[in-house]
């Protein structure tokens, strides 16, 4: 037999592609994948979620706390949609709790110029349908609310800010609902030894140490509802004045089932939120942004920028 059809056959052989072998994905953090696993995961969704929170006085409960929360609701949106997550801006503006020295104070703008930054790569990455999570941290739509105005005007590109201390209350949740989800968040994030057990602290560590001269101008704002982090400049007269100290679990055993009841109620809460339906109309409105308002108002629109504007 002549060798010539042999070596041919070889020849094709070799030209036909070669089956993708990569590793299944074993998490859907981002920072924790491959490069394969990113590029296969951008083949079939384009969603990822960042949380965005504060570390900041809390009482005697965890200083991430406001941060631990979010990420909780990341993971398992992401999980709900098929998309990823990733950390996101632990340290935004902490508001009322600045003169605290577990408090990291940070700026509005300098928070918003940081996650802008991070969109712009998620952006290039392929990442285009991008959602920010906030919860349980009032003045952080002054950082995440800034950040989807001024990425849009400059990109043209929508992405979406969840503030889930105002859309949660849309849902109507009952209190054995949603009265674990703190210990749910930390069991999710591997942080459930934060919090602490009955005993752990004693009653003059848990208060302030004496009563603070009240504040009555900032008392009769809030009566009259001229108050919060989006409306008002004020800061806590007291360290431990911020936090709710509620109630706390016995033993390491009560604390690990509170979490694994406050992650079933998280991922029960994120299926009620229809996340898949919010995603594919993110993208029908992105969509439509780009096919009919661009074509027709172009020409008032700012242009579109390539990387922030330092």
């Amino acid at each position: 037999m002549s060798p010539i059809p042999a070596i041919a056959a070889i020849a094709i052989i070799a030209a036909l592609p070669v089956a993708a072998q990569i590793r299944p994905l074993h998490t859907r953090d981002l920072t924790r994948l491959s490069q394969p696993q990113v590029a296969a995961q951008l083949k079939t969704s384009d969603v990822i979620f960042i949380p965005v929170g504060a570390v900041e006085t809390n009482g005697i409960q965890p200083s991430a706390r406001d941060y631990v929360s979010p990420l909780a609701f990341a993971m398992a949106m992401a999980g709900d949609t098929g998309g990823l997550y990733m950390p996101g801006l632990i340290w935004s503006y902490p508001g009322t709790t600045i003169p605290a020295p577990s408090t990291i104070q940070n700026s509005p703008g300098e928070g918003t110029r940081f996650l802008k930054h991070l969109a712009y790569s998620l952006l290039r990455q392929g990442f285009r349908r991008q959602v920010y999570l906030s919860y349980s941290h009032g003045p952080a739509p002054l950082t995440a609310g800034a950040l989807v105005r001024e990425f849009f005007d400059e990109t043209r590109v929508p992405i979406l800010y969840i503030n889930l201390d105002t859309y949660l209350p849309r849902l109507q949740l009952k209190n054995d609902e949603r009265h674990r989800i703190l210990y749910g968040a930390h069991w999710m994030t591997g942080r459930i030894m934060d919090l602490a057990l009955r005993g752990e602290y004693g009653d003059a560590e848990s208060h302030a140490s004496a009563p603070p001269p009240p504040n009555t101008g900032l008392a009769t704002l809030g009566r009259l509802g001229f108050s919060g982090s989006l409306s008002l400049g004020s800061w806590i007269n007291d360290v431990m004045a911020h936090g709710p100290n509620a109630e706390l679990p016995a033993t390491a055993a009560e604390r690990e089932e509170w979490g694994r009841h406050g992650q079933r109620q998280i991922e029960a809460i994120v299926q009620r939120m229809r996340m898949k339906e919010a995603m594919e109309a993110l993208r029908q409105h992105d969509r439509y942004t780009q096919e009919v308002i661009v074509p027709r108002l172009r020409q008032w629109m700012p242009e579109a920028q390539e990387s922030p504007r330092e």
